[in-house]
C-alpha cells in the first residue's frame, strides 16, 4: 500500500504522466464520462477508463463500489474508503459497516439503502482529500446520485458533505438540520457522524440516531 509522502506533499503522489495535464481539460473529460453513463455498471466502467484521476494511481486495489439496494430509497454516502473497504472493493466494510447495518436495520431502511463512499478510490495512506480530488470526483458522484435516484441522502462525515454539496462547513454546524440536493426535484439531505467517529466517540451515537430517524421520518421512507 502506498503511504502518503511526508510533509503532506500530495502532488508527489501524482504520476509524471499527469503532472502537466490541463485541469480544465481533465474536468471536461470527467464530466463527459459521467454524463455518458446510463447505468451504475456503465458509471463504474467510465470510472475505470478515466485514467486522468490522480486518486486512481495512489496504490489502492481498485474502485470501491456501492453495496446494498441498487434502486434505493435512501442513499448513504460515507467518508473516503479505508483499508477494509479498499481490500473488499466494497463500501462500508469491516466493523464500521456492521455498525451502520445495525442502525439501518433498527430504522427499518436496511433493505432500501445503498451505501457508497464519497470517492471511489482510497487516498494513499488515508490522506485528506484535496480540492482537485473533490472537483474531479464530483461529476461521477453526481452521476451516481442521478442513476440511483434515491428519495433521501444521508451524508456521513465532512468529506461526504464536501463531495456532494460542495460546502466547506464544519460537520458540527451542519449536522442535525435538513438541507436539499438538486434543483428540479430537491432531495432531503441530512449530514451526521461517520461510523468510524462513532466507534471512537460512542457518546455521539444518540445524535447520529436522531439524525437518521429525522431523515427517515421526514422523507417518509
Amino acid at each position: 500500500m502506498t503511504s502518503a509522502p511526508t510533509g503532506g506533499n500530495v502532488s508527489a503522489l501524482k504520476p509524471q504522466s499527469l503532472a502537466s495535464l490541463d485541469p480544465a481539460m481533465v474536468l471536461h473529460e470527467a464530466r463527459q464520462r459521467a454524463s455518458a453513463a446510463r447505468t451504475l455498471d456503465e458509471l463504474y466502467a467510465e470510472l475505470a477508463a478515466f485514467q486522468h484521476m490522480p486518486l486512481s494511481h495512489e496504490g489502492g486495489k481498485g474502485i470501491v463500489r456501492f453495496r446494498g439496494n441498487p434502486d434505493p430509497d435512501l442513499l448513504v454516502i460515507g467518508e473516503c474508503p479505508d483499508e477494509d473497504e479498499d481490500a473488499a472493493s466494497s463500501a462500508f466494510a469491516g466493523k464500521p459497516g456492521e455498525m451502520m447495518d445495525k442502525a439501518l436495520k433498527a430504522a427499518g431502511v436496511f433493505d432500501k439503502a445503498m451505501l457508497t463512499p464519497c470517492v471511489f478510490w482510497r487516498p494513499a495512506g488515508g490522506r485528506p482529500l484535496t480540492t482537485e480530488d473533490v472537483t474531479l470526483n464530483a461529476p461521477f458522484m453526481h452521476a451516481l446520485i442521478r442513476l440511483a435516484a434515491p428519495k433521501a441522502i444521508l451524508l456521513l462525515g465532512a468529506s461526504a458533505v464536501s463531495c456532494v454539496l460542495n460546502l466547506d462547513q464544519s460537520l458540527a454546524k451542519l449536522r442535525g438540520r435538513q438541507v436539499s440536493y438538486g434543483t428540479e426535484t430537491p432531495l432531503p439531505v441530512m449530514a451526521s457522524y461517520p461510523p468510524n467517529f462513532l466507534m471512537k466517540q460512542p457518546q455521539a451515537k444518540g445524535l447520529f440516531w436522531r439524525d437518521l430517524l429525522q431523515l427517515v421520518v421526514g422523507a417518509k421512507l
